[in-house]
C-alpha cells in the first residue's frame, strides 16, 4: 500500500514531542496536508512542481488568511499506508505526500508506523 494523507481530520493529531507552531494561511488547506511557507508570509499546500525551502503538516484545515497549528518536527498522525522507516516525500500534488520523489526533491520526513509521520524536512532540490 502506497503512504497518503489521512483524510479524516479528526485523525490529525501532533504527537508527543512534536514542535507545533500557529501560523496564517493563505490557501485553502485541510488538516493533515503539506503546507510550505511562501513570500507572503503565509502558509500554503506544498506542490513540488516547484523549489520549496520549508515544508510542515497543517493540524487544522481553514481558509486564506485563518490561523491553524501545524507541526514543524516530530511525530504527527497523519498518514494511511506509511512503511516503518521508510521516506516520505512531498508530491507535485498539492499537500499531498508519496512515497518516491516529486518534480524537485522534497523529504517531510519519514514513517514512524503506517499512521505516524515524523516531520524531519530534507530539501534535497534546490533548483
Amino acid at each position: 500500500m502506497a503512504v497518503a494523507r489521512d483524510t479524516t481530520a479528526e485523525h490529525i493529531k501532533p504527537l508527543e514531542g512534536a514542535i507545533v507552531q500557529k501560523v496564517q494561511l493563505g490557501a485553502t488547506t485541510e488538516a493533515g496536508e503539506a503546507v510550505t511557507l511562501q513570500s507572503d508570509g503565509k502558509w500554503d499546500p506544498t506542490a513540488t512542481s516547484g523549489a520549496q525551502l520549508t515544508v510542515a503538516v497543517a493540524i487544522q484545515g481553514g481558509a486564506d488568511t485563518n490561523w491553524i497549528d501545524i507541526v514543524v518536527y516530530g511525530p504527527v498522525k497523519c498518514i494511511t499506508g506509511g512503511t516503518p522507516g521508510a521516506l516520505v516525500y512531498a508530491s507535485d500534488t498539492a499537500g499531498e505526500y508519496s512515497d518516491t520523489v516529486g518534480t524537485k526533491d522534497l523529504v517531510v520526513g519519514w514513517a514512524k508506523t503506517a499512521t505516524v509521520l515524523f516531520v524531519n524536512p530534507q530539501i534535497i532540490d534546490f533548483s
